[in-house]
């Protein structure tokens, strides 16, 4: 990959606060609907999507970081996208196991 660190920081940027928006306001809805969780299965769900969203917010602290990744930025950008791909992943296992518990 060549190039800087900002030819391919837009579409990470603009998906993860899509997803981002989306998992914040199904806790909300969740939180309403239920309330506080009181099973195993609840605490579970809501420790999953927690997960995600700390994971998303630290994918977009890297890749928004004015100075990381100028050395390199295609590595830089590929060990960014390992992060984002986990994070995505966990929060679609979060919201699959809310809708399957």
């Amino acid at each position: 990959m060549n190039g800087e660190i900002k030819d391919y920081r837009q579409p990470m940027v603009t998906s993860l606060g899509i997803i981002f928006g989306f998992l914040l306001n199904f806790l909300a809805e969740w939180g309403i609907k239920n309330g506080q969780p009181e099973t195993a299965s609840e605490w579970l769900v809501l420790w999953v999507v927690v997960v995600a969203l700390a994971l998303m917010a630290l994918v977009l602290f890297l890749i928004l970081h004015p100075t990381r990744g100028s050395r390199d930025p295609g590595g830089y950008y590929l060990r960014i996208l390992r992060l984002y791909l986990a994070a995505i992943c966990t929060a679609f296992a979060g919201l699959a196991l809310a809708v399957l518990m």
